[in-house]
């Protein structure tokens, strides 16, 4: 003969709801900023990208008129502002939010970075060879290069432990091409300017010392590096 079990106690409601896991009915707020960001800022980027391969294009690429260096200084500024917006909140993305994704996509973006800057700088050596540029067309050329390594530059800051090294051999390898252009047109050649040597070595000389800094990797950009870490990791410091 079996004994009549007594009925299980009956669970209060309030007990009831706190016994059951919470219901994640939320949005993921870090995850849509990090989308968000990324989105803006690969917006920005390729815009100032878009423009700066147009301006270089006026610039190098086309007819030597002198109404293609006019503005040159406000396009430089506009472009820089927008790279420059593009950059923060790409900084935010990747280092604020730990978007893993925009890092490998701003990897390809520094690769993209160096072929183009490696096609100018090319393209540079061709323009002080023929010799028909003034000093406005000079310092262009000098400045439309040393905007292509900055940006290559910040591109490298925006992500953690990013190895500048490999992209240093093939400016070196376009360094010595244009030293041996140098010693073709003023030792080979009867009609160079011998006053122009000075530009082609300027060239060569800013060049040759970015590349091999990038080259040594002896840490230039370490103590910007480390401020933007401890922005955003204030227990590294």
């Amino acid at each position: 003969m079996t004994m009549p079990q007594k009925p299980l106690p009956k669970v209060p409601p309030f007990v009831e709801r706190k016994s059951r896991p919470p219901r994640k009915n939320g949005v993921d707020t870090r995850g849509l900023l990090s989308l968000v960001t990324m989105l803006v800022s690969l917006a920005a980027l390729t815009s100032s990208m878009v423009g700066a391969g147009k301006l270089i294009f006026d610039v190098l690429f086309s007819d030597d008129s002198a109404d293609r260096f006019n503005g040159i200084f406000v396009k430089v500024v506009v472009l820089g502002v927008a790279f420059l917006f593009g950059w923060g909140t790409g900084l935010a993305s990747i280092r604020g939010f730990g978007n893993l994704v925009y890092s490998y996509i701003i990897n390809i973006y520094a690769w993209g970075c160096l072929i183009a800057v490696s096609a100018l700088y090319i393209k540079v050596i061709q323009k002080l060879y023929v010799q028909t540029y003034n000093a406005e067309k000079f310092w262009t050329y000098l400045i439309i290069l040393l905007g292509g390594l900055i940006v290559l530059l910040f591109l490298h800051l925006l992500v953690e432990d990013h190895d500048l090294r490999p992209f240093a051999v093939p400016l070196l390898i376009i360094s010595v091409m244009q030293l041996f252009f140098i010693i073709v047109r003023y030792i080979f050649t009867d009609d160079a300017k011998g006053w122009m040597v000075v530009c082609d070595f300027t060239i060569f000389s800013v060049m040759i010392l970015i590349s091999i800094l990038m080259l040594l990797h002896i840490g230039i950009f370490s103590p910007l590096r480390e401020g933007i870490n401890s922005l955003f990791h204030p227990a590294r410091l």
